[in-house]
């Protein structure tokens, strides 16, 4: 074989090998984006963090009116189509997944 050859077949090869990966890469692409479209989204709820912010020397039933205000707000979440998430059972997740305190009240 001559130089010319084996630079044809090296291009040809080169080509080739670039159109299957970029073909692969966009039907990966393609299945990534199919599966977030299906996945709900996500809200993370700090509940020892919003039970730390009661107000000292609350009533029981103050504390129990606090815990159905959140309990109201997780519903609600749940019902617009989000997976609501206990932030203790979360390893790592952004800070603009977690659930803004005065949402709550």
């Amino acid at each position: 074989m001559d130089i010319k050859s084996i630079t044809i077949a090296a291009i040809i090869g080169t080509i080739g090998g670039a159109g299957a990966s970029h073909f692969m890469a966009e039907q990966r692409q393609a299945s990534i984006d199919e599966r977030l479209q299906k996945s709900p989204p996500v809200v993370v709820v700090d509940f020892a963090k919003m039970a730390m912010q009661y107000p000292d020397g609350a009533t029981p039933e103050e504390v129990e009116k606090l815990m159905m205000q959140t309990n109201d707000a997780v519903v609600r979440l749940r019902e617009a189509g989000y997976m609501v998430l206990d932030a203790g059972a979360v390893v790592a997740a952004p800070e603009d997944v977690y659930l803004p305190e005065d949402l709550v009240q």
